[in-house]
C-alpha cells in the first residue's frame, strides 16, 4: 500500500509503503512525513484529502485542529489529488535498492523501499541544479523550500485506526487486468526487477507462438491497423466478442488476448508472422481509411515490403468519379493489392506522395473496374468481417490484371484530380 504527500503547485512529493493486511495509521504516517521528510518543511497549514479517506477516519479533522492543521475535503472537481495519486504511484515504480535479495520476505522489502523512498526525496529536494524550463516553477519551488521548517508535535502521531473500504481500489476500474509477471534478479545492478510478459525458456518449443523468443510487436501493428480501418474499435470488439476497453488494452501493449481472440482479430486484420524478420507485419489484403498518416505510413511499408508498389489514385475513363470517396490501389510486387480510402477534402490527401513510396498519380482505368472498386470498399466497410473476403474477391475477378498494365494507354495523369 502506497501513502503519498505532494506540495501543492510543485512536483514535491513524500512517499512511503506498507503491508496491505497491515496499513498504517495515518496519524503516524502524517508525523513521520513532517518530521523526516525535507522537502514538506514540516507541520502545514493545511491538509487537503479526498471525502473517502475523511470519511475513514472521523476524528482526523478534530485531532489535526488540536495542532492547529487545518483540514480540507477535495470536491468532486479537484484534479490536483488524483494527479497526485497517479505521481506517486508512477514515482514508485522506480524505486529499487541494490540491498535488497531476490529473497527478501515481504516486511524486509517493504522497510527497504521507505528507506529508498525517503533517500529518493531528501536527495531531490537538496538539488538545486534543476532546469525545469520553467522558470516560474522553479521560483516557487525555491520560495517553498526556503520556508522555516515547522516541527510536528509528536503528540499527534497516535495508534488510531481507520477503515479501508472499496474508495482505496476504486482506481484499479481504468487498468488492465493482471499481465504474466515474472522476477529477474540482475547481477550487475544487483537488483530484482518485477518485468512484465513470459518469462524466458531455455528451449522455445514453438517459435511464433512465442513472437521469436523476442519483443512481442503484434499490439503495435495491429493498432496502426485498427487506426485506419474502415470499422470503429467498438465494431472490431464487438465481432471478436470482447469489449473495447480489452480491445484497446491489448492494442496499447497493457493486457493480453485470449489466443483465440488474439489470432482471430490478427486473422481478420491480414497481420502475419513473418518467420524471417521474427516479428509481425500487416501482409493486407484488406481495405483501409486514410485517418492518421503515422499508422498509415508504417502500414503501406509493412505491405509493400519498403515500398516495392506503385500505388496510384484510380479514376474512371469515362463518367463521374465517386463524390465522397477517392480510391488509391496499393499494388505491391507478387502480392495481392489493397485499397486505400482517402475522404475527398480531407487534408491527409495533399500528403499521399509523401506518405507512399512511389506513388503514382492518378490513373484513368475502365469504368467497370471503378465501379467495381468502389462496391467492394462498400462491402468491405459493412462489417470488420467483411473486409478480408471483399477484397480478397475482388483480387481474384482481377487476378489476370495485376501481371500486366491494367490501365488505358496514355491515361497517366498528375495534375490533379479528375
Amino acid at each position: 500500500m502506497i501513502y503519498g504527500m505532494t506540495v501543492p503547485g510543485t512536483p514535491i512529493r513524500w512517499t512511503t509503503f506498507s503491508s496491505s493486511d497491515n496499513p498504517q495509521p495515518f496519524r503516524r504516517v502524517l508525523f513521520s512525513a513532517w518530521s523526516q521528510a525535507e522537502g514538506l518543511r514540516g507541520q502545514p497549514d493545511a491538509l487537503m484529502v479526498s471525502r473517502h479517506l475523511a470519511q475513514s477516519d472521523p476524528t482526523l479533522e478534530t485531532d489535526l485542529a488540536t495542532i492547529g492543521v487545518g483540514l480540507d475535503i477535495a470536491g468532486p472537481r479537484e484534479k490536483s489529488l488524483p494527479a497526485s495519486l497517479r505521481s506517486a504511484q508512477d514515482k514508485a515504480r522506480w524505486i529499487s535498492s541494490s540491498s535488497r535479495s531476490e529473497a527478501s520476505p515481504v516486511d524486509q522489502v517493504i522497510t527497504s523501499f521507505l528507506g529508498d523512498a525517503l533517500t529518493d526525496h531528501n536527495l531531490r529536494s537538496r538539488d538545486r541544479r534543476r532546469d525545469l524550463g520553467d522558470r516560474e516553477l522553479e521560483e516557487r519551488i525555491e520560495a517553498w523550500l526556503a520556508l522555516p521548517a515547522r516541527e510536528p508535535d509528536p503528540s499527534f502521531a497516535t495508534e488510531q485506526v481507520w477503515k479501508p473500504g472499496p474508495w482505496l481500489t476504486s482506481w484499479e476500474s481504468s487498468i488492465p487486468p493482471d499481465r504474466e509477471r515474472y522476477f529477474s534478479h540482475s547481477g550487475i545492478e544487483r537488483r530484482t526487477w518485477l518485468l512484465t510478459g513470459q518469462e524466458p525458456r531455455d528451449e522455445m518449443e514453438d517459435e511464433e507462438e512465442n513472437f521469436g523468443g523476442g519483443y512481442d510487436n503484434a499490439p503495435e501493428i495491429a493498432s496502426n491497423v485498427v487506426a485506419c480501418w474502415p470499422n470503429p474499435p467498438k465494431e472490431i470488439a464487438q465481432s471478436l466478442g470482447t469489449t473495447v476497453k480489452a480491445l484497446q488494452w491489448f492494442l496499447d501493449d497493457m493486457a493480453s488476448l485470449d489466443r483465440s481472440r488474439r489470432f482471430a482479430l490478427l486473422d481478420m486484420l491480414g497481420i502475419d508472422f513473418d518467420e524471417r524478420l521474427g516479428c509481425y507485419a500487416a501482409s493486407g489484403p484488406c481495405v483501409l481509411v486514410a485517418n492518421k498518416p503515422g499508422p498509415l505510413e508504417d502500414i503501406y511499408t509493412d505491405m509493400t515490403g519498403g515500398g516495392d508498389a506503385w500505388p496510384c489514385e484510380l479514376v474512371p475513363a469515362k463518367g463521374q468519379a465517386d463524390p465522397s470517396w477517392r480510391y488509391v490501389l496499393i499494388n505491391p510486387h507478387s502480392r495481392p493489392p489493397s485499397i486505400l480510402m482517402v475522404a475527398r477534402g480531407d487534408k491527409i490527401a495533399d500528403r499521399l506522395g509523401d506518405l507512399l513510396l512511389n506513388f503514382d498519380g492518378i490513373r484513368r482505368v475502365d469504368p467497370v473496374l471503378y465501379r467495381d472498386v468502389a462496391s467492394t470498399c462498400a462491402k468491405a466497410c459493412q462489417s470488420p468481417r467483411a473486409n478480408g473476403p471483399a477484397i480478397r474477391h475482388f483480387s481474384d475477378r482481377y487476378k489476370d490484371l495485376w501481371a500486366n498494365c491494367m490501365w488505358l494507354p496514355g491515361e497517366n495523369q498528375d495534375d490533379g484530380e479528375a
